[in-house]
C-alpha cells in the first residue's frame, strides 16, 4: 500500500460511490448527499479515472454497476463502517479492558488505595493488570516517556514537574503534618513545645532531604533547623526506626493514623505552623482523553484516599 497514492483519494469519492451503488441514480445520490447533480457527475468521473473502470453504464432503469463496481461494493460498506467507528468517541467498557497500567504512589497513601480502590478496580475490570510501586524521582521521566501511567506526588516534592511540557495534574485533598515518636518516649514526660521538638533528633525521607521538605523550608524561614540523623526511602522503614529509637518522624495525618494502629508510636502535633501538604496526581497528555485512563484516574483522584 502506497500512503502517498492513498492520500490523493478524497474520502468523499468513496461515500459518493457507496450511495451511487445503493440508489443507482445520480439524481437520488445528489439529493441524499445534498449536492448538485453536476457535482455528483464530476465525482463519478473522478472515480472512473481512479479505478480505470466505467463503474456504471446508463440504462432505462438507472445506473447498472459493472463487475468491478460490484466487487468494490462488497468491500466498500465495511470499510466506511470501520472508518466511522474509528472517528467515533470510544465507549469504555471496564469488563472488556485488558490494559496493563503502571502507577506510582507515595507510601503514605498506598494503604488507603489498597483498602478503598483496588478491589473495585479489579472487580469492574477483571482483565486489567496493575503494577503499583512506591514513587521514586525517576518516575517523572518514565511518565514523560510512556513507561508510567499515573504518578502521585506530595506537592512539596520537586521532581521537575513544573518544567516538563505535556503534563496534566489534579490537586487533591490537603493533609496536616504531625509528629510521631515511640510510645514511652522520654519527651512525652516533658512539656510538648517547639524547643522540645527541636531538641529531638529526626528520621527523614531520603527524597525529601535531597530537596528540602516543607518542614525544613519553614524552619529555614524562621532561622531554625532540626537534626535529621537517619534517612530512609519509605514510610514503613521510617516508622520502624521511630518505633525502635528516640528519633521523631514528621508525616501526614493519614499515615500517622495508620502507623498508630500497626506500630507502637504516639501522634503529637508539630509545634510550629506548617502549610498543609497536598497530593498531586500527574498524567501525560497522551492519556488525557483516553477513556480507560480517565476511568482509572477516577479511582486515584477520589478524595477518600487523602483524608
Amino acid at each position: 500500500m502506497s500512503l502517498l497514492e492513498l492520500s490523493r483519494i478524497n474520502l468523499n469519492l468513496l461515500v459518493c460511490l457507496q450511495v451511487l451503488l445503493e440508489t443507482r441514480s445520480v439524481t437520488l445520490t445528489a439529493e441524499r448527499l445534498n449536492l448538485s447533480q453536476s457535482a455528483v457527475s464530476k465525482m463519478l468521473a473522478r472515480l472512473r479515472e481512479l479505478c480505470s473502470d466505467p463503474l456504471f453504464t446508463r440504462t432505462a432503469h438507472g445506473l447498472l454497476p459493472t463487475e468491478r463496481a460490484l466487487i468494490m461494493q462488497e468491500q466498500l460498506h465495511p470499510l466506511l463502517e470501520g472508518l466511522w467507528d474509528i472517528v467515533q468517541p470510544h465507549t469504555f467498557q471496564p469488563a472488556e479492558c485488558q490494559r496493563h497500567f503502571h502507577i506510582a504512589l507515595p507510601e503514605s497513601i498506598t494503604q488507603n488505595f489498597f483498602q478503598q480502590s483496588l478491589n473495585q478496580i479489579l472487580t469492574q475490570a477483571p482483565g486489567v493488570k496493575l503494577n503499583i510501586k512506591n514513587f521514586a524521582r525517576s518516575d517523572m521521566a518514565q511518565l514523560t516517556n510512556g513507561q508510567m501511567d499515573i504518578l502521585v506526588l506530595p506537592d512539596d516534592l520537586d521532581c521537575g514537574q513544573d518544567r516538563i511540557a505535556g503534563l496534566h495534574s489534579s490537586a487533591l485533598h490537603p493533609n496536616t503534618l504531625v509528629c510521631l515518636v515511640r510510645n514511652n518516649h522520654p519527651c512525652l514526660k516533658e512539656p510538648w513545645n517547639l524547643q522540645t521538638w527541636l531538641n529531638l533528633r529526626h528520621v527523614g525521607m531520603e527524597d525529601l532531604i535531597s530537596n528540602s521538605s516543607i518542614v525544613d523550608q519553614t524552619l529555614h524561614k524562621l532561622q531554625l533547623k532540626r537534626e535529621i540523623v537517619v534517612a530512609v526511602n519509605d514510610f514503613h522503614s521510617a516508622t520502624g526506626v521511630c518505633e525502635n529509637s528516640e528519633l521523631a518522624l514528621v508525616c501526614t495525618r493519614p499515615w500517622a493514623d495508620y502507623a498508630s494502629r500497626h506500630y507502637d508510636v504516639t501522634i503529637l502535633p508539630v509545634p510550629i505552623t506548617l502549610p498543609q501538604v497536598s497530593y498531586e496526581v500527574y498524567w501525560h497528555q497522551r492519556h488525557h482523553q483516553d477513556p480507560a485512563h480517565q476511568w482509572l484516574r477516577s479511582f486515584i483522584c477520589r478524595p477518600a484516599l487523602y483524608p
